[in-house]
Parts: structure tokens; C-alpha cells; sequence
């Protein structure tokens, strides 16, 4: 694995997807830059991506910090949140970190760089999302979620998932945690507490979208990604998505984009096809799950979290915003 200073731009890569009315195209041109290097203390382990208000940020897991990230590729200065941050939430103008080996929720001023609050939050936190106002976090060794008043930072709820929970994502009133082990998509209602698994039906479930009033989970010892109703959490679209599909995010045109552990890469989905258009392949190998790949759809262009080669790359796309 080499090591990337935090002053040397990631690989930006300029890619041109043409929108269309069935989803993006197959990829019409693309195009790799980067600039010179200075010192600066190494970025390692990118796996969180997060977007505040159009600017990107990285969890960089390796080092322990946070760094937003532009259009070129070019990291911000780092900001110390604990010891392997591995996902972020974004609420009311703060970004939250969860620090899965302290056990950690870190909140953080992306306006100034600084830390605020950092609250002790139980074993092993990774999933999170901002959703009706609080803070929703997985706590992988508990099994569990916990829902966090942000303006205390004290967990106001707990939910027993069980299973193996990773990732978390909210829709109509209600919380999806995905279930690695079990293969499951389990429901969280906040109002009334209830909790709902579905059938196991996505062996290796790591992300989870809402989108357009689906639920789409990553299966990623199927390589398929798989769509289901809010409500009954019954099978509604099934999606054959080779390279062990990781990371998703809400694409363009009516797709789903889609973080790929083989090459690392990621590819778009259309949503009412199928058809996989390819975005980017590192080429470098697999992760295996050792890390994860996140991505994040931007105006103008996606992200995708590359932890094999130590970078964040960062793709033109025509039609995104």
C-alpha cells in the first residue's frame, strides 16, 4: 500500500457520462492529472465520504483525521477526531465522526477545522446518519443503534438489531440498518420502537440508500444489489452488480452509484434497467473487506474512496446536479 501526503492531490480523474432518460451512458472520455507534492503529515485509509453543503470530506482511517477535499483532488488540512474514523453524518452545520477503535462520536465545525464535542458512545461505532433532528449510530459489538441528541451528545435510545450491523440509512420515519452476517435489512421505528428484520436475502449486506422510496442494500458475497419496500421490506428490484458491490449513493439520471471492492472501482445503476455502466477501475486488486469503499455524488461529479492506493479520486460527470 503507498502512502499519499495530504498536500499531493488524489488522482483526478475527468470522466464523461452523457445523462439520459434511462439512466447515464457507458463512459465517453476520460482523463488523469495530478500536481506536485510538499511535506505534510500522510492521509491514509480513506473509507467515509460526506458532503457539507457541496464540499466533499474524508475519514481517513489510517491517520485519524478528517479532511475536506475539492474538485481537483486537493485535501484540506487535517483535523484529529480519534483513532480510526471510519463514517460521517452531516446536521445542522456540523460534521459528525464515529471513531470505531475508541468507541467515539466526534462532532466537528467544517467552517474552522475544529473539534467540538466528543462523547463516549459504546463498542465499536461505524454506521451513522442524521435523521429527524438526532443522530443515528450503529454500534457494530453491541449490535445495536443508538440514537444521540446532538445538542447534549448523550444517547436519548437504544434499539437491539442483533446480527452483525454495519450501516445505517433513514426514510418515512423509520431507520435501515443492514446485517452482514445475517443477510438482513433490519427497520427501526423510532416513534414506536418497534423493530422489523427482513428475510435473509442479501448474504453480505455492508451499505444501505434510501431512494425514491426504496430501500437498496449491497450484497456483497452475491454481487448483487437489492431493492426493498419501506414498509413490507419485501424484495421490489434485484440488480446484478459484479465486483462485490460496497458503498452506495444516489446517482444521476435515475441511477444508483455504486462502490466497487474489485479494482476498487464503482459503477452507475440504472434504477429502472439494470444496465451497470462502468465509472471507474483502479485495476490494483480487491479489498476483500479489509476496507471499505465509499462514494458520494456531487454537482458535477462522484467520489469514490480508493483505500488500496491511499487516495480519494475524484470523476467529472456530465449531468450530475
Amino acid at each position: 500500500m503507498r502512502s499519499l501526503r495530504w498536500t499531493v492531490p488524489v488522482a483526478a480523474a475527468g470522466l464523461l457520462l452523457a445523462g439520459c432518460a434511462s439512466g447515464p451512458s457507458a463512459p465517453a472520455e476520460s482523463s488523469t492529472s495530478a500536481a506536485a507534492s510538499s511535506p505534510g503529515p500522510l492521509l491514509l485509509g480513506p473509507v467515509g465520504l460526506a458532503d457539507v453543503d457541496g464540499t466533499a470530506w474524508v475519514a481517513w482511517s489510517a491517520s485519524g483525521v478528517v479532511t475536506s477535499i475539492d474538485a481537483d483532488g486537493v485535501p484540506g488540512e487535517p483535523v484529529p477526531v480519534g483513532d480510526t474514523p471510519l463514517r460521517m453524518a452531516v446536521l445542522d452545520g456540523s460534521l459528525w465522526v464515529t471513531t470505531i477503535a475508541d468507541g467515539r462520536l466526534t462532532e466537528v465545525d467544517p467552517a474552522t477545522g475544529t473539534v467540538g464535542r466528543s462523547v463516549d458512545i459504546g463498542d465499536e461505532p461505524e454506521g451513522v446518519v442524521a435523521f429527524d433532528g438526532h443522530l443515528f449510530v450503529v454500534l457494530q459489538k453491541e449490535a445495536a443503534l443508538v440514537e444521540v441528541d446532538p445538542a447534549s451528545g448523550e444517547v436519548v435510545a437504544r434499539y437491539d438489531v442483533g446480527g452483525a450491523p454495519r450501516l445505517v440509512t433513514g426514510g418515512l420515519g423509520s431507520l435501515f440498518v443492514t446485517d452482514f452476517e445475517g443477510g438482513r435489512i433490519v427497520r427501526v421505528t423510532p416513534r414506536t420502537g418497534k423493530v422489523t428484520a427482513s428475510k435473509v436475502a442479501c448474504p453480505g449486506a455492508q451499505d444501505v440508500a434510501y431512494v425514491d422510496g426504496t430501500v437498496y442494500a449491497s450484497c456483497m458475497d452475491d454481487d448483487v444489489v437489492l431493492g426493498l419496500d419501506p414498509d413490507s421490506l419485501a424484495e421490489v428490484a434485484r440488480f446484478a452488480v459484479p465486483g462485490d458491490p460496497d458503498g452506495l449513493a444516489a446517482g444521476v439520471a435515475g441511477s444508483l452509484l455504486v462502490g466497487l471492492q474489485e479494482g476498487p472501482g464503482a459503477v452507475y445503476v440504472d434504477l429502472g434497467s439494470g444496465a451497470v455502466s462502468p465509472l471507474f477501475d483502479a485495476d490494483a486488486g480487491g479489498l476483500r473487506d479489509r476496507s471499505n469503499v465509499d462514494v458520494l455524488q456531487l454537482a458535477g461529479s462522484a467520489l469514490v474512496s480508493d483505500a488500496l492506493a491511499d487516495a480519494v479520486v475524484v470523476l467529472s460527470v456530465e449531468g450530475a446536479g
